[in-house]
């Protein structure tokens, strides 16, 4: 979809203005902007491999404003600690200072997997499925086009109608959980490779016939 057919379909659906001294077109864009940030921070559909220098005894590092997420790194250890003698590899800070355990020994690069802040659309012609917009698959375009539905709503509306939050429901679901964010969450994470447990569950036999089904 590109960003023209984006801000027209929010525009005719609320009934906007285009006409000279009251156009709300730049507005719709502005928004429509932001909804796709708010997509790529919120449900992480598409990542990119970021190379972070590391040096010497330093375990803190400021990430980059330009990275909304970070999603993994490929450091050759597991994330999440099996038991209790085992250190996660990395910790985040609120969401931009990362801290490294081990610390580094040496200078070297650390390979990342996070969201990249995406360029903002200005021609008509751009779109979210571009590399330098986002790179979002265009099924999930519909999502950026609810939140311009809802944020422009809540702009142009009377108190009254409410359309603004109905729109917001059908983004980001009643407790902001859920709806269609909630819907490309779960994508996201069918499409993802999963890793094999690293232990498996033994079950003691029953040995005491009476709890035998016959």
């Amino acid at each position: 979809m590109t960003f023209e057919n984006m801000w027209a379909q929010v525009m005719a659906g609320l009934g906007l203005e285009n006409i000279p001294y009251f156009n709300e077109e730049a507005y719709v864009k502005d928004v429509l902007n932001s909804g796709v940030v708010d997509l790529l921070a919120r449900t992480r559909c598409t990542v990119r491999c970021v190379d972070i220098r590391t040096l010497a005894g330093v375990s803190e590092y400021t990430l980059d404003q330009q990275l909304l997420a970070l999603v993994d790194i490929e450091d050759g250890l597991r994330r999440v600690a099996r038991d209790s003698s085992y250190t996660p590899s990395f910790t985040l800070i609120r969401s931009d200072v990362l801290l490294l355990r081990p610390t580094p020994s040496e200078d070297g690069e650390l390979q990342t997997w996070a969201v990249r802040r995406p360029q903002p659309m200005v021609l008509d012609d751009d779109s979210p499925s571009m590399e330098q917009f986002g790179a979002i698959p265009l099924e999930y375009h519909d999502a950026i086009v609810s939140y311009g539905m809802w944020k422009s709503a809540d702009y142009a509306d009377d108190a009254g109608s409410q359309q603004g939050e109905r729109y917001r429901i059908l983004y980001e679901g009643q407790d902001g959980h859920g709806g269609r964010l909630g819907q490309i969450r779960m994508l996201v994470n069918k499409r993802g490779s999963s890793r094999p447990p690293t232990r498996r569950a033994r079950l003691r036999p029953l040995s005491n016939k009476s709890f035998w089904v016959g």
